[in-house]
């Protein structure tokens, strides 16, 4: 029932003995910044749900919470101690930081909602927002609706695929390295081109 390959298998066999508790350390983790397999479990975890070892909708709130406690973390502390470490290292006075740190607070919802699919961005974008002070409403709002998609779309394909989420669990990954670099590139180019604006002016 368990894909027993490398670390996946061992994760599974962990949540499948501390089933919610497991689950929630798991994608808090992966949240924070270790680079865990959390949408593949997720997948089997919505496999396994289909099969009446899981509750779904549990599932699904656990796996938002944890990812969004992660998440928050990351965020206070940059927000905490990020600011006296940029004046300690004087990166205050450097022009592209400034317009880095301009451009996160104004196309922060954007940035925040679109980086919770970009798989480890998410956990430098959570570091960043931070640092700039992105207001906290505002990074809450969109990595928490962020983190409510990922984990149900992780989930209710793997509900879908049943006893066959493992024959589709390399497609899965393949799939969201995809989109993971997609989300990177669309971010970066759009980051790229306001700045550039910013600089002619």
């Amino acid at each position: 029932m368990t894909n027993g390959g490398g670390v996946l298998g061992l994760i599974l066999s962990y949540v499948l003995l501390y089933k919610y508790a497991a689950l929630f350390v798991i994608v808090y983790i992966s949240a924070l910044i270790v680079p865990l397999p959390s949408n593949a479990m997720l997948v089997a975890v919505g496999a396994f749900s289909s099969q009446g070892y899981f509750n779904f909708f549990a599932s699904l709130a656990i796996a938002t919470v944890a990812n969004t406690l992660g998440d928050l973390t990351d965020y206070g502390i940059t927000r905490r101690w990020g600011e006296p470490a940029i004046r300690k290292l004087r990166f205050d006075r450097v022009r592209f930081f400034n317009h880095l740190r301009e451009e996160l607070r104004t196309d922060a919802a954007v940035t925040v909602f679109t980086t919770r699919f970009a798989g480890s961005m998410s956990t430098v974008t959570n570091f960043l927002a931070g640092l700039v002070a992105v207001p906290f409403r505002t990074f809450l709002l969109y990595d928490f609706l962020g983190n409510f998609i990922e984990p149900f779309c992780a989930l209710g394909f793997g509900w879908l695929a049943g006893d066959y989420w493992s024959y589709f669990s390399g497609t899965v990954t393949l799939a969201a390295g995809i989109v993971a670099a997609s989300v990177i590139l669309f971010v970066l180019a759009r980051m790229y081109r306001r700045m550039l604006r910013r600089y002619a002016d």
